[in-house]
């Protein structure tokens, strides 16, 4: 089954043409990939010191609940799209029958960290969406 989050992805349907794509086991060990990588896009895209601090707290916590109780095997989708107004972080990993349990610290922090959030699961899958918004941009 397809996850309404992956649904509608399409990597030349954003406005400025620029996804990244990253897939790693379902390994604590392998989210300081997913956090250098949103923290490097950030940091590109102009956000300041404080914000991308903010987004490394948030996909971390984001990858975590999705990985937690993960089989050996299980891999770690994530897409990474570079919008106009703002970047979007999607992460989805196979193979989990329970729905994604947020624990209140964690969700307490990603109201601080992040604009927008969503946790969710089918049955089959786990998945998240976040979205940290740009800074401000003189014209």
């Amino acid at each position: 089954m397809i996850s309404p989050f992956w649904s509608d992805l399409s990597p030349d349907g954003d406005a400025d043409g620029h996804t990244i794509a990253l897939t790693l086991p379902a390994q604590m060990r392998y989210l300081r990939v997913a956090r250098l990588t949103a923290a490097g896009i950030a940091s590109d895209l102009g956000f300041a010191l404080q914000d991308v601090d903010d987004l490394r707290v948030a996909i971390d916590e984001l990858c975590a609940v999705v990985i937690e109780d993960a089989p050996p095997a299980a891999k770690l989708e994530l897409r990474y799209f570079l919008l106009d107004d703002y970047l979007e972080i999607r992460g989805q990993c196979a193979g989990l029958s329970t729905p994604p349990v947020l624990h209140p610290v964690a969700a307490e922090l990603l109201q601080m960290t992040a604009d927008a959030y969503e946790l969710a699961g089918d049955g089959q899958s786990r998945f998240f969406r976040l979205v940290r918004r740009r800074p401000y941009r003189k014209a």
